[in-house]
């Protein structure tokens, strides 16, 4: 079944790149929508985009569904605790600009990250791993079932990538991207990642703080 989820969204990943590239032509706030904003990486959501019904596990096996979005703002970025990279670069930057988000023009922004390796990452160990950068943030994860729908809704993907002899050992290629739900649990914008100096893939924070502020003055 792994094997098979595996080849699938090989296949899945190559045709999201595709449509992903016509979608952010067909809603770039530069052509479309009009916004002002200096962000190239922003992509504004058509109105009323309701996520479908989703059930994650978060630490104390409390639930984590849609109406855990209700009233707030809600960024999600999807990654896995074993990621070398890109994973604990964007945690660190969230963590930074964290305190210009949270109960802003009386408002809450909460950070969730799903893991998207659930046979490695359990929900207890998901929120050693989030607290760590912010004791705020939030990690959920589920079963591939129900994470694959939700994580290819957002526009974003993943994919497991067996590497080596070491039995457990495997690397997991996912979006760097992050995606805004409004309070109403709507899918309302996606931040792009853009290569770092580095070669990391990363969302431009402090923009994605400037266009957040002037999403919600408008919602």
């Amino acid at each position: 079944m792994e094997r098979l989820i595996i080849a699938f969204s090989t296949v899945l990943m190559m045709l999201f790149f595709v449509l992903g590239s016509l979608q952010s032509y067909r809603l770039n706030p530069s052509t479309t929508l009009q916004f002002d904003s200096k962000n190239n990486g922003l992509i504004l959501q058509h109105a009323n985009n309701a996520l479908s019904d989703f059930a994650f596990e978060k630490a104390g096996k409390v639930a984590f569904t849609n109406q855990s979005l209700k009233g707030k703002w809600t960024l999600f970025f999807v990654g896995y605790t074993f990621c070398p990279d890109v994973c604990p670069t964007t945690l660190a930057d969230l963590d930074r600009i964290y305190p210009r988000l949270i109960n802003d023009q009386n408002t809450t922004t909460q950070v969730v990250f799903v893991s998207v390796d659930p046979n490695r990452d359990k929900a207890e160990q998901l929120a050693d791993y989030v607290h760590y950068f912010n004791k705020n943030f939030i990690g959920v994860t589920s079963t591939h079932q129900q994470l694959w729908p939700f994580v290819t809704q957002l526009g974003l993907i993943y994919s497991i990538v067996e590497d080596g002899d070491t039995e457990g050992f495997y690397l997991v290629d996912h979006s760097a991207s992050i995606v805004l739900i409004n309070p109403a649990g709507e899918f309302h914008a996606t931040f792009k990642s853009q290569p770092s100096e580095q070669g990391i893939n990363q969302v431009d924070m402090d923009l994605m703080v400037e266009d957040i502020k002037k999403i919600q003055q408008d919602y």
